[in-house]
């Protein structure tokens, strides 16, 4: 009866200590729970040639973008970083307007505007402008847009503002010379590949009589000096180009500000005097922030996803699945 006893006891033992050092040895990982962002059904977009707002669901609106922001020929991984972007744009622009709703917007939630929110082609404004290569690109845009409905980029559990450029000047630009104020995903990342693209240096000239106007446009108590050539001489730069700021003789205007008043091709630039005209010389094209979209091509063409493109210009993020896409449920 002793020995019955003293086996049943161990065997008890075991019974509890098995479990135990076998999930020791082999521990099961828990599962890790996937993000998900609960977006709209649709995007109410304010046309602004036509004055309208028009309802969309996401995938159609993304298409729109894609026609109207990027070459449909980039590689397919490189439309699908776009298409996520601009969908996470779009919903950012969307969550702001329901906190200070804008009464130029006339109850949309964004515009086509490419000076306030992000260029949007309508179908008949796709076919204009690409022709027989809409037909051509409908498709793998389509397909694209389809996957970009369904993920976001998030910091802190909100999309960010998924600002994009065709190509920086060898490295991205910081919000701060843009919009003057930085934010922690959009950090100064090296894209040194875009140097290979074809029109990387641009140069233009703008008369005295352009110039004059454009910056009076701007402010019209501006003063310049009467040399000329002293009109851009004291101004801050970094390495690669990128402009923070111009002084002149009784205000300071940051490089975003002269980008977007003298519409330059890029927010890295120089200006000189020739004797005749300024020139405006500039590397890149855009304003430099966020994500570069030749770089993501070529990041896409030597076998990187989406999601190492995104990750790679937008820092410290995570990209999470989308639900309630196309349903109120």
């Amino acid at each position: 009866m002793k020995n019955v006893i003293i086996i049943l006891i161990m065997f008890a033992v075991l019974l509890f200590s098995v479990p135990y050092l076998w999930n020791a040895a082999f521990p099961v990982k828990a599962a890790v729970p996937v993000l998900q962002y609960e977006t709209q059904e649709l995007f109410r977009v304010f046309l602004t040639e036509s004055g309208e707002v028009v309802e969309i669901g996401a995938v159609d609106y993304l298409v729109g973008c894609l026609f109207a922001q990027i070459p449909p020929g980039y590689h397919a991984e490189a439309l699908k970083a776009q298409a996520v972007a601009a969908h996470t744009y779009a919903l950012r622009l969307a969550l702001n307007n329901k906190n200070f709703p804008q009464a130029e917007l006339n109850g949309a939630d964004f515009s086509d505007s490419s000076v306030t929110c992000q260029p949007f082609f309508t179908e008949e404004q796709a076919r204009e402008y690409y022709g027989i290569e809409y037909e051509i690109y409908s498709a793998k845009i389509r397909e694209a847009a389809e996957y970009g409905a369904t993920r976001v980029i998030l910091h802190e559990n909100e999309p960010i503002y998924a600002v994009y450029h065709s190509v920086s000047a060898g490295a991205t630009n910081t919000a701060r010379y843009i919009w003057g104020v930085d934010f922690p995903y959009l950090q100064r990342i090296p894209s040194d590949w875009d140097r290979e693209f074809t029109n990387f240096v641009s140069t233009n000239e703008i008369s005295t009589t352009q110039m004059r106007s454009a910056l009076l446009g701007f402010d019209p108590d501006i003063i310049m000096p009467l040399d000329y050539t002293r009109w851009f001489a004291e101004y801050s730069s970094d390495a690669i180009g990128y402009v923070s700021a111009v002084s002149t003789r009784n205000s300071t205007l940051s490089g975003g500000d002269l980008w977007r008043i003298l519409n330059l091709r890029s927010a890295a630039f120089e200006i000189t005097f020739n004797g005749h005209n300024f020139v405006a010389t500039t590397w890149g094209h855009g304003h430099g922030v966020g994500m570069s979209q030749f770089g993501a091509d070529y990041m896409a063409r030597r076998g990187h996803n989406y999601d190492n493109i995104l990750k790679y210009y937008y820092t410290d993020i995570t990209i999470s699945d989308v639900i309630n896409l196309h349903t109120n449920t």
